[in-house]
């Protein structure tokens, strides 16, 4: 098929998008398929008439990943059974908010064709990315996400950036793992808080005293006697 054959629709709509270079596209005859670019998360955009027909299509799902209806009005945005249905306006703005919440989370090194190589691990957290869309929060200003990984030995959290310090005291050197899963929280500022994945505020004392100073300097004492 050539670009030229494609469907009109379908062909405004990519126009609206293919600039977003967190992405790549295949375009098909009636629907866009985008792959994150770091994490290769799939999203599949569908050119709709109608929100009848964008809610049938929201009952059926082509396997993990994030599914988008695009309608031509001017006004609509919500989500039903995971898929966002929306306006065309609305579909750029969405698909940098999803990149926003597509998350490194560790890495592991494997052998693969005789040499090693670094495998990254990322997380996709539709759970924040609702809630922040319904209170029109913003990324950066309003909260960021941070990597945190829980010692094997004392049971903290500890951020990244503290953790080789933190493993030093325990005697373990972090540059002989090969492999590190971390937990994606939430600094939230306007709540002054750490948050999981789930919306629940993980404690102070789940932290140790390296990750307790680091969310100090980040989000202030409100809640650090908490």
């Amino acid at each position: 098929m050539k670009y030229s054959e494609l469907n009109g629709n379908v062909k405004r709509v990519y126009a609206k998008i293919r600039m977003l270079d967190d992405y790549h596209w295949d375009i098909h005859k009636d629907k866009i398929i985008g792959y994150h670019r770091k994490s290769e998360f799939p999203i599949r955009i569908r050119v709709v008439e109608s929100k009848e027909e964008a809610e049938k299509l929201s009952e059926q799902k082509d396997g993990p990943g994030i599914d988008i209806a695009v309608l031509p009005d001017a006004n609509t945005f919500y989500i039903k059974n995971g898929t966002f249905i929306l306006s065309e306006r609305f579909l750029k703005a969405t698909l940098m908010d999803i990149n926003d919440h597509i998350i490194w989370g560790g890495f592991r090194v494997i052998e693969r064709d005789g040499k090693l190589v670094q495998e990254d691990l990322y997380e996709y957290l539709g759970g924040p990315l609702v809630r922040h869309l319904k209170s029109n929060m913003m990324n950066g200003q309003d909260y960021v996400f941070w990597q945190f990984y829980k010692c094997e030995k004392c049971g903290k959290f500890v951020d990244i950036e503290s953790l080789p310090e933190h493993m030093a005291k325990h005697g373990i050197n972090v540059a002989e793992k090969d492999n590190e899963k971390y937990e994606v929280f939430e600094l939230n500022f306007i709540e002054g808080g750490v948050f999981n994945k789930f919306g629940e505020e993980v404690p102070q004392n789940k932290f140790a005293p390296e990750a307790q100073a680091f969310i100090r300097d980040m989000i202030g004492e409100q809640k650090s006697g908490k």
